[in-house]
């Protein structure tokens, strides 16, 4: 893998922790724990959203400048996997590959150069939105039922 590959699969990764809980350990040992809302590449300095700090104290916003971060724990499994929800796609329209692609950095799934499949849900209209609205639904259902056990 190359330097180029490997830094798009971190930034991949990274947007895959937006909008989930995290813990945010720092190089000094102090932490937040809150909701990752965004992030910059590759200074890698955070905004976490309803952040606690390892003394309890509560903040609306904290920015986390990127070099004193150690560590960034995920404390939420995500549901959404575009890989698995291409094959997914693929084995229930029974549709050609060709139509369907993944755009791994904003972790979403294309089905005909039209519509837009992410964790947040469908983008687009019209019958067929419909149709990758409700296997979209399928899929996530079956994701929940697995992770609750």
């Amino acid at each position: 893998m190359s330097v180029i590959d490997a830094s798009r699969k971190l930034v991949s990764e990274l947007s895959g922790m937006v909008d989930k809980k995290v813990k945010v350990i720092l190089s000094d040992g102090r932490h937040y724990e809150g909701v990752l809302v965004g992030f910059d590449h590759p200074s890698l300095n955070l905004l976490i959203q309803n952040a606690v700090d390892n003394n309890g104290v509560k903040f609306p916003k904290v920015v986390i400048k990127g070099d004193r971060v150690s560590e960034i724990l995920v404390s939420e499994i995500p549901l959404f996997d575009p890989e698995e929800f291409k094959d997914f796609l693929l084995h229930e329209m029974k549709i050609a590959e060709h139509l369907v692609r993944v755009i791994p950095e904003a972790r979403i799934v294309e089905v005909q150069g039209r519509y837009r499949i992410s964790e947040k849900g469908v983008e687009g209209v019209g019958p067929m939105a419909e149709t990758l609205y409700s296997l979209w639904k399928k899929y996530t259902a079956v994701k929940e039922k697995a992770v609750k056990g």
